[in-house]
């Protein structure tokens, strides 16, 4: 193209003109027997820019890749930070829960076991007929069985 056939093709409309005719002036340096086949003598000095270029986009992606990374490790180690931190709140919390609830627990035992030791041989009595007595007060076989079921262990200790 050495011999300007270049200045004949048009800039597309959509393309800087300047950024057009500077690729059209450097073809027609690559071109400089203007047959129209570019040589490899003659794209040596562009060849060895296209390849300083890419290898120069290449490292700062491998920078990106590595800046982004970071970032990406650096936003998980803080999100684990925040989740680690919520759920030993959440620990926490869940663990006062069942010491209160335990302790509430053992605080209605202990007043139930005050009373039960307090109570008198009458009421003794009524609170056992009341555990083996039949809806009509009755003490059968099987509502006797059904209380005793479990408690086989404590017939020895009864004293007559």
């Amino acid at each position: 193209m050495g011999s300007g056939t270049s200045k004949q093709l048009k800039c597309p409309g959509d393309y800087d003109h300047e950024k057009f005719n500077l690729i059209l002036k450097l073809y027609d340096r690559l071109d400089s027997n203007g047959d129209h086949v570019v040589e490899t003598d003659e794209i040596k000095k562009i060849a060895d820019l296209h390849v300083r270029n890419k290898i120069r986009v290449l490292k700062e992606e491998n920078d990106k890749i590595s800046m982004d990374t970071d970032n990406e490790i650096n936003y998980l180690n803080e999100n684990a930070k925040l989740k680690i931190k919520e759920v030993q709140e959440s620990l926490k919390l869940n663990i006062e829960n069942v010491k209160h609830r335990n302790n509430d627990k053992k605080d209605t035992n202990n007043i139930e076991v005050n009373s039960l030791q307090n109570m008198s041989e009458e009421k003794k009595s009524k609170k056992f007929m009341k555990a083996v007595t039949d809806n009509k007060g009755h003490i059968n076989f099987w509502s006797f069985f059904e209380y005793m079921k479990n408690k086989e262990q404590d017939i020895k200790n009864i004293v007559w």
